[in-house]
């Protein structure tokens, strides 16, 4: 059975805030249920001893970088309300292993592709489209004023409140985010998810912030029409000819899916898809859009593409793909909660672990 014990951090990078150094179960039930798996760790659901809110619960291996996501993401979600609230912070081991544990707010709407998918009330408009970006842009507005890039906006990351149409879309995950300290081009590592990745990351060239202009043009562009503007073939995540495409700026917008969709959104897809970062949209031009500004059309969007199969599989396909030096995940790190619960979850994962091997076996 895994205990928790304080974890001396002199030799790391210390929290300007406040952490618990003592066990989670404390004041945390922990539910087994995985809500999914980001850059840096795995998130569970959990639930407030005390108060009985609903919460998420994120376990990190304990590193310099995973502490930087930490402190990044408490940071940034000061003073906006468009990125998920890191609620707690504990300081523990588990087996020796150094964590981290963030406790965030529980996003019971689910990923946004996945919202829009189970639409069943309302159609699905561009003006909704409208309000989903105009939500992901005052959460990176708010990032680049701190001069902070995200450098992973993606559908998995962006989160919704609750199932209802009026509910707030909120960023998370900041593992591959990084601070510019006011430097000209100060990013080099070469962090991505293929589809939403900037050109001038491919080119393997210094680069700003603008990548994440780049991905919310690659995330527009996918909420109205249910599908890429650059496509991979072969069964690759990224073949040699999508890299091309996404470095010349080579993708279409073609009618059969856009002729209802009005030229104020196609304008600004194409001012944020423009291959030179310094040409390119900055946030605050696309905060002046009429697209955002004005009344948008509130005709149906077909988004028929997004419900393919293969069209969700090959954008999964390209969030997994990740090489295991920009996912810092650890799947082998087993992490048992002790507590109160412990022998129940430590029981239910015996009997997953079981039932998987049987299912290996008969498959074999």
């Amino acid at each position: 059975m895994a205990t928790n014990q304080s974890t001396t951090s002199a030799d790391y990078t210390s929290f300007p805030f406040a952490t618990n150094r003592n066990n989670i179960t404390d004041d945390y039930e922990i539910s087994p249920e995985a809500l999914g798996v980001g850059i840096n760790g795995k998130v569970l659901k959990c639930k407030h001893r005390r108060t009985g809110q609903k919460c998420a619960l994120k376990i990190i291996k304990d590193s310099i970088k995973a502490r930087q996501e930490v402190i990044l993401h408490k940071k940034a979600c000061e003073n906006c309300q468009y990125i998920v609230q890191v609620l707690d912070v504990y300081e523990n081991k588990f087996r020796s292993q150094r964590c981290i544990l963030i406790v965030m707010e529980c996003m019971e709407g689910g990923e946004l592709f996945n919202r829009i998918q189970q639409r069943n009330d309302n159609p699905y408009t561009e003006r909704d489209a409208a309000r989903y970006i105009l939500m992901i842009v005052q959460a990176v507005n708010h990032l680049h004023k701190m001069d902070i890039a995200h450098r992973d906006l993606k559908p998995e990351n962006l989160l919704l409140t609750n199932q209802s149409n009026d509910a707030i879309l909120k960023l998370g995950d900041f593992g591959f985010a990084k601070e510019g300290h006011n430097e000209p081009l100060p990013l080099t590592s070469p962090l991505f998810t293929p589809y939403y990745v900037a050109p001038e990351i491919l080119y393997h060239n210094r680069y700003d912030k603008a990548c994440d202009i780049w991905s919310m043009g690659v995330i527009m562009y996918i909420l109205l029409c249910g599908y890429p503007p650059f496509f991979s073939e072969g069964g690759h995540t990224i073949s040699s000819r999508m890299k091309n495409k996404i470095k010349t700026g080579d993708y279409q917008f073609p009618d059969a899916e856009w002729r209802n969709i009005s030229s104020e959104a196609k304008s600004t897809i194409q001012r944020m898809l423009t291959v030179d970062p310094v040409q390119r949209i900055t946030i605050d031009g696309i905060l002046t859009s009429s697209w955002l500004t004005e009344l948008t059309s509130d005709r149906a969007i077909n988004m028929n593409a997004l419900q393919d199969v293969e069209t969700r599989q090959q954008l999964e396909a390209a969030v997994a793909s990740a090489t295991d030096d920009q996912r810092r995940i650890d799947d082998d790190l087993d992490i048992e909660i002790s507590g109160p619960e412990a022998s129940r979850i430590a029981k239910r994962a015996a009997k997953r672990k079981q039932q998987m091997a049987v299912d290996n076996e008969e498959h074999q």
